[in-house]
């Protein structure tokens, strides 16, 4: 089965069919295949974090209505797992290998959960509370979960949405005045040395998480600092959704205009679903400097910046 991604710009234009603005054309024949390949189980299109707050984000409560029943429909309620829950696994496999051992063996699908909560760690079954799982058992089940987004989307507190998306929004103004210090601190200096400065930077922030995930493999902080730049490398390289941050912070940092929420959005999507999606289709800008880092090449994905690529790509059966 392919697990694709789509940017939340491309969910929009596929809800213009289901709620009826496109009745005809390219479009509309799209979604009727898409629907029909994820019935047949060819593919599937996870929802993740960004793509939960973002629908929830509309304050329209039609079109956020009409955006998550497409949204459920073609997702079927999943979605990638959380950054710490993949990090969790992702982390756990760099030591083993560091270390010359060979990870366990994993589901190929193991990073989409069957819930759209668990896109969120606090609900991310790999690294969540025994309460909080127990309340995941309470709320949800596999076979509900897209009716449970849907419902989710569409009776949520009003005001309680709004504060919450508000205290989101100035978050994501303190971080980006981050990248852009930072930017400024390097103005001039080359995409590689940009790249290694934050890898550097994101080893730091993950070192509690290393050394907890260490110990629990057996090995020591002593082992580990004996093979230090080697270590340092790969912990970054070999972890998926640190690499591909690194990567495309680099280059969206490199660029000159003022950096925007958005951007945040799109480097989120990015390290969660290229590493594990089969084809994801967003906006150029984004394409662009994950095909320039060669993060198509080194995950085996398929970069795209249009959703008719998909158009007669499914059989409508499976004989």
């Amino acid at each position: 089965m392919d697990i694709v991604y789509l940017d939340q710009n491309k969910w929009i234009e596929l809800a213009r069919v289901q709620s009826g603005a496109i009745d005809s054309g390219p479009i509309a024949e799209l979604y009727s295949q898409l629907v029909s390949a994820v019935e047949l189980g060819q593919v599937l299109f996870p929802l993740s974090a960004s793509h939960v707050l973002e629908t929830s984000k509309r304050n329209d409560p039609i079109s956020r209505g009409h955006l998550a029943e497409t949204q459920a429909r073609l997702s079927r309620g999943h979605a990638y797992r959380s950054r710490k829950g993949r990090l969790k696994i992702e982390i756990r496999n760099a030591l083993l290998r560091l270390f010359g051992e060979a990870p366990p063996e994993a589901s190929s699908h193991w990073m989409i959960a069957p819930s759209f909560l668990q896109a969120f760690e606090s609900m991310d079954e790999l690294i969540a509370l025994p309460e909080e799982l127990h309340r995941l058992k309470l709320v949800d089940a596999p076979e509900c979960s897209a009716a449970l987004y849907v419902d989710f989307m569409k009776n949520q507190d009003d005001m309680r949405r709004r504060v919450a998306h508000a205290g989101l929004a100035e978050h994501a103004v303190n971080l980006l005045a981050r990248f852009e210090e930072r930017r400024a601190r390097l103005t001039g200096e080359s995409v590689d040395l940009r790249r290694r400065a934050y890898s550097v930077q994101l080893f730091m922030e993950h070192q509690d998480m290393f050394i907890r995930i260490l110990h629990k493999l057996g090995y020591s902080f002593e082992q580990l600092s004996a093979i230090r730049s080697r270590a340092v490398k790969a912990l970054i390289e070999d972890v998926p959704t640190l690499n591909v941050e690194a990567e495309m912070v680099a280059r969206l940092e490199s660029q000159t205009g003022v950096l925007k929420p958005n951007d945040l959005f799109d480097i989120q999507s990015f390290y969660t679903a290229v590493p594990y999606s089969s084809r994801v289709i967003a906006e150029k800008a984004s394409i662009s400097r994950a095909q320039q880092a060669k993060l198509d090449v080194k995950y085996s994905v398929v970069l795209s910046r249009s959703l008719h690529d998909l158009l007669n790509f499914y059989p409508r059966s499976q004989d």
